[in-house]
């Protein structure tokens, strides 16, 4: 029997036929000036391996990730935008996070810095003044010294500047060393140091309807004296 010539031809075709039919040709595929485009519904799907982009990946549209991100070298993070956080942010590593051009906020280390302001150790330090909620109930020290804080006993505030204490609360009270006013509900209290004085300058006004009256003294009405129990009172004429 005579062999057909164009047998061989035909089997080589079928054979390449097979081949093109069975081939994967996106197995090891490259585009050169040019672009694979996907559109119509379709999408990018990349299962168990990984997608590497050397250059510029844009994305029009959004960006969802189910996972971490994690961004390694020397490059820079550019946001041209509003970044919206929901959630917790956490920042590890001694970089911190610097917001410059404007903003200048450090955050570095449990310390928090913008401009003469700066957060650290449960402080907060504003150009020469520090913010201490931990003294006496919390307190503001001023750059000379003098120092504003809680009075807890008395249910209010003092101030103090050297041996100056100006107090507010259930009691109000003015002292300078041991020299003091003392207003408080059942009246006012002047203290002085042992020999000294008070001195009221200019005219001194007592309405006598708050001056208690004595009688048969047969003095003059309004005469002052001094009772045995040191209170002020006016003779009523009789």
């Amino acid at each position: 029997m005579r062999r057909n010539p164009n047998d061989s031809t035909l089997q080589s075709q079928i054979d390449e036929l097979r081949t093109l039919l069975t081939a994967n040709p996106l197995r090891s595929a490259s585009v050169n000036e040019g672009r694979t485009r996907y559109y119509g519904g379709s999408e990018l799907l990349i299962e168990d391996s990984n997608l590497n982009v050397t250059g510029t990946a844009t994305i029009v549209g959004w960006l969802r990730v189910v996972g971490r991100i994690v961004l390694e070298g020397l490059g820079i993070l550019t946001v041209n935008g509003l970044i919206e956080l929901l959630g917790r942010m956490r920042v590890n590593g001694g970089g911190g996070i610097n917001v410059e051009d404007g903003g200048d906020v450090v955050v570095d280390g449990g310390e928090i810095r913008a401009g003469d302001v700066v957060i650290r150790d449960g402080k907060v330090y504003v150009g020469g003044m520090v913010l201490d909620p931990d003294t006496e109930g919390g307190a503001l020290t001023f750059p000379n010294g003098s120092r504003l804080e809680a009075d807890g006993d008395n249910t209010g505030a003092r101030l103090i500047a050297g041996s100056s204490v100006a107090n507010v609360g259930d009691v109000t009270s003015l002292r300078k060393g041991s020299t003091s006013v003392i207003v408080s509900a059942l009246g006012v209290t002047i203290n002085t140091p042992s020999g000294q004085e008070i001195l009221l300058q200019g005219a001194v006004r007592v309405p006598l309807a708050s001056v208690p009256t004595y009688a048969g003294a047969g003095l003059p009405a309004g005469t002052l004296r001094l009772s045995t129990a040191g209170r002020l009172e006016r003779a009523d004429g009789s």
